[in-house]
Order: structure tokens, then C-alpha cells, then sequence
């Protein structure tokens, strides 16, 4: 062929595509005998047959725009030997989206499927400090506009029993947590309703802010709390809660949230923004238990004072309460005796009233019927007067008198008289 090492001819003559990729093969053999060390940032991750498929990408730190991009591959055997030499967790936590990673490769160009890099080794080194970078990054943001302990401010109930749970359903941490509450032996009920979301890599934040949402929205009055948990893991497999949304959607939420998501000594910004962050499930289902004995000692410590003072008070007030009695008593007594008295002239006068009432009743009528009497129109007519009427009419005016009879009433009879005109 007329190409050069590293020059293509420029020739009217016409090559097949395989001689074409054979050259271009050549070339990146010759340009790039040993593997070499790539920082980029994991776009996509695939995985298929034990295979690992990259997307790996550069951007612009100022726009976040995509200013370079190349497919790179860890071939299973290369994967399983990475798990031999770091681990199973941490390699596994390396190779998801979103990562910053520092990788060994080879450029190798294959007649059929292109251009590829061909991962040879891992510095976990670089990932958890670009991890550590990006954390101390979102601390400050947070610190700076005051988040940093603005939901540890919220008032968390003396006995939080009602909770709602945001977790894997599948998650082995949700199980000790379960079984550390139901298990508790002081015999306390908790209501849970468990709200699912992944617990690792790239959907963890966005599905767990959705469920944050959620209960805000729609939950908030039925739950004391908000309990996060999950199973353990490495450094990387916690990259999901130093997300700065996250982290945003915890700080300004409505209820207390508590998290246990499964690590030793390894801090995120999320425990730093809870209301209170425990290392393990089971731990925050301990303090939840301890919160409830706590509360349950302070309530019988505050019944014994009670009782207590009850006892003091009733010892301090009996000499007075004695005295008030007898007081009582002797006023009672006193009283008991005035009225006795009261109710003797009561009697007394009783007894003497309605005689003389009755008498001076008889006297009055007595006088009245003499009155009566001496108003009746007979004791009138047996003087010698006489009662005169004309149609029924008492006559008492001459000119009340009209044609006719009049008809005059004596003592002892009627007679009938024809007026004189």
C-alpha cells in the first residue's frame, strides 16, 4: 500500500475499507505502544456478559458542555481480576454514571467496531478524591445559604412511632430495621410505611427527592419522621448522598429526617444534613427505641414527682385543712342554730296570723254586706221611693221621657201611668 507510518498518500488509487482500518490499526499500534492514564467522567455504564461499556466524557468546568468523548470497555476478565486487586464493592462503586474516574488504557482500533479504550487498571485514589472535591464544594453552598442545620432545627416528637421509610424494598438494611423495632423489648408499636427508591448509583437522588416530595406534599400530618436507610458500602457507593439536590430536598424539608445508610467511618453531606445521622439501620432503629425509653422514664420520673409532691403538699396543708374543718363545723353549727331560731318565730307566727287575719277578713265582709244591703234597690223602695222606666230604660231625666207607658216599680208591686204633657 503507499501509506506512509504516519502519513495517508494522497494517490488517485482506491483502497478497500479493511485495507483502510488495517492502516489506522497500525498506526495506534506504533503512536501507542504502553497503556496510558485518563481522567474523564463516566456518562453511561452498560454491562453485558460480565463486560463493562463506557461512555467516557470531558467537560468544560464552566458550561458542563461535552468537549470530548470516546466508548472505552473493562472485558470481564480484566473486571474480575480489578475485584481481586480492590475489592468487589469498590470496583463495582468505580464503574457507575456520574463517576469522575482515573483509568488505565489502551487505545485499540478494531477493523470492525472502531476506535475503543481498552481499561487495564483503576486509581480508586483519584475517584474518592474527586468525590471528596465535589463534597466540600456542596458543603459550602449549603453552609453558605444556611441549610447546613436547618432541618437538625425541627423539633423531632418525644416518641416517634409513626414513620415513614424511604428505602429499597429489597434493601437488607430495611430488614434489620424492621426486625431491630418490632424486636424491641419494651413491647412499642410503630407504624411504618415503607416508600421505595433505589439506594445506589445514578437514580438514587432523583427517585429518593421524588419520595421526599411526596410524603411532604401528601404524608406530612400522619409522620412524626423521615427514616432513610439502606444496606453497608464503600466510599463511592455513597456519591448518591452528596448529591447537592439531595442534600437541598433533606435541609428544606417539613419533617425531622433521620438516616442509617450502612457505613463506619465514612461521613456524606447527607449526615451532616439530617436531624440526626446514624452509621447503621439498626442503629437508627436503636435510637429511635431509646427515644421512646427515654420518654417513657420521664413520664414515670414526672408520675413519681407528682406523686411525690402530692405527698408533700397534703403533709404541708392537713393542719390548715383541720382547721378550715373545724371552722366549718363550728359556722355550720352556728348556722344550724340561727335558723333553728328563724324557724321558730316562723312557727310562732304561724300559728298566730291567720286567726287574726280570718277575723279581720270576717270583719270586713260583714261590713260590706251591710253596705250591700243597704244599697239594694228594695231597701231603696221600702223607704217610699219608687224606681220609674220606660221600655226597660230607668227613667232619671224628664226629657229621657217618650210617647208612651211609663212603668213605675213601689215596694210591693207595678203600676202603669200615661206621662202628662
Amino acid at each position: 500500500m503507499a501509506f506512509a507510518s504516519q502519513n495517508i498518500k494522497l494517490t488517485p488509487e482506491t483502497y478497500q475499507l479493511a485495507d483502510l482500518t488495517n492502516f489506522i490499526r497500525r498506526v495506534f499500534a506504533l503512536n501507542m505502544p504502553e497503556p496510558v492514564w485518563v481522567a474523564a467522567e463516566l456518562a453511561q455504564v452498560n454491562e453485558s456478559r460480565g463486560h463493562q461499556w463506557l461512555s467516557l466524557v470531558q467537560k468544560d468546568p464552566d458550561t458542563d458542555q461535552i468537549v470530548a468523548q470516546m466508548e472505552g470497555v473493562v472485558w470481564a476478565t480484566k473486571v474480575r481480576d480489578l475485584r481481586l486487586n480492590y475489592g468487589k464493592p469498590l470496583v463495582d462503586g468505580l464503574f457507575q454514571q456520574g463517576m469522575s474516574v482515573r483509568i488505565r488504557v489502551n487505545a485499540t482500533f478494531h477493523e470492525r467496531f472502531g476506535l475503543r479504550l481498552s481499561v487495564e487498571d483503576v486509581d480508586p485514589a483519584f475517584t474518592i478524591g474527586e468525590l471528596e472535591r465535589r463534597r466540600q464544594l456542596t458543603l459550602e453552598r449549603l453552609s453558605a445559604e444556611d441549610l447546613l442545620e436547618r432541618n437538625g432545627r425541627l423539633p423531632l416528637a418525644l416518641a416517634p412511632q409513626r414513620l415513614a421509610i424511604i428505602s429499597s424494598d429489597t434493601a437488607a438494611g430495611l430488614a434489620d430495621f424492621r426486625q431491630q423495632l418490632e424486636a424491641n423489648p419494651y413491647g412499642y408499636q410503630f407504624k411504618l410505611k415503607v416508600f421505595t427508591a433505589a439506594m445506589q448509583g445514578v437514580q438514587a437522588s432523583p427517585e429518593i427527592i421524588r419520595r421526599l416530595r411526596e410524603i411532604g406534599r401528601n404524608w406530612s400530618d400522619r409522620f412524626d419522621a423521615v427514616v432513610i436507610v439502606r444496606g453497608g458500602g464503600g466510599r463511592t457507593d455513597l456519591a448518591a448522598f452528596d448529591e447537592e439536590q439531595l442534600c437541598r430536598a433533606v435541609a428544606e424539608h417539613g419533617l425531622p429526617v433521620i438516616v442509617g445508610i450502612g457505613h463506619e467511618t465514612d461521613e456524606s453531606v447527607l449526615d451532616r444534613i439530617a436531624h440526626r445521622s446514624l452509621k447503621t439501620p439498626t442503629a437508627a432503629a436503636v435510637f429511635l427505641i431509646e427515644r421512646l425509653v427515654a420518654t417513657e422514664g420521664r413520664v414515670l420520673q414526672l408520675g413519681r414527682r407528682i406523686a411525690q409532691s402530692g405527698h408533700q403538699i397534703t403533709g404541708w396543708e392537713s393542719p390548715r385543712l383541720d382547721r378550715l374543718a373545724q371552722a366549718n363545723h363550728q359556722a355550720a353549727r352556728s348556722a344550724l342554730t340561727a335558723e333553728t331560731f328563724r324557724t321558730d318565730r316562723l312557727e310562732a307566727d304561724l300559728k298566730r296570723i291567720p286567726p287574726a287575719a280570718l277575723a279581720s277578713a270576717s270583719d270586713q265582709l260583714n261590713h260590706l254586706e251591710q253596705l250591700l244591703t243597704a244599697l239594694r234597690p228594695e231597701t231603696t223602695l221600702a223607704r217610699g221611693y219608687a224606681l220609674v222606666s220606660q221600655e226597660g230604660r230607668l227613667i232619671v231625666d224628664p226629657d229621657d221621657v217618650r210617647d208612651g207607658e211609663l212603668e213605675v216599680r213601689l215596694k210591693t208591686g207595678r203600676i202603669k201611668v200615661s206621662p202628662v204633657k
